[in-house]
């Protein structure tokens, strides 16, 4: 990133704003709201930014429990351009606009692997190895 542009960065919002956008995307973005999904992640968009970037997200997640997962479906297809309308303001409003497809049985979760709520299986073969246990002599 240049000077120029981060200059440019800072004197466009307030320093507390600025330090959030830097901190969780670590570059420096401006530009307009589109809109808040139901997990509170923020979409803006900025036309004037080259193309790629001109659409983005500040996840509200802290920094270290950020994940790609966390965007629902509708707004990802804003984010890749699938679509060129932004998403309605809340899911609610969105339902009706656009019903779940047949083929998506459940709403929108984040991705639980690595933590409590993960998806744990259990084996229900027996097992092929089987372990060594010595066989102890006792001594006399």
């Amino acid at each position: 990133m240049s000077l120029f542009r981060f200059l440019k960065f800072s004197l466009r919002q307030s320093p507390l704003k600025n330090f959030e956008i830097y901190r969780k995307l670590d570059d420096a973005k401006w530009g307009r709201l589109v809109g808040v999904d139901e997990l509170g992640n923020r979409y803006y968009e900025n036309k004037e930014e080259r193309y790629g970037r001109e659409r983005w997200c500040v996840p509200a997640a802290r920094p270290s429990e950020m994940d790609a997962s966390q965007i629902p479906p509708r707004w990802h297809s804003w984010l890749h351009k699938t679509i060129d309308q932004a998403p309605l303001a809340t899911a609610a409003e969105d339902a009706a606009a656009m019903s779940r497809p047949k083929w998506m049985a459940f709403p929108h979760y984040a991705n639980y692997t690595g933590t409590k709520k993960a998806n744990v299986t259990y084996n229900t073969v027996r097992a092929k190895i089987e372990t060594w246990e010595p066989a102890v002599a006792a001594r006399r």
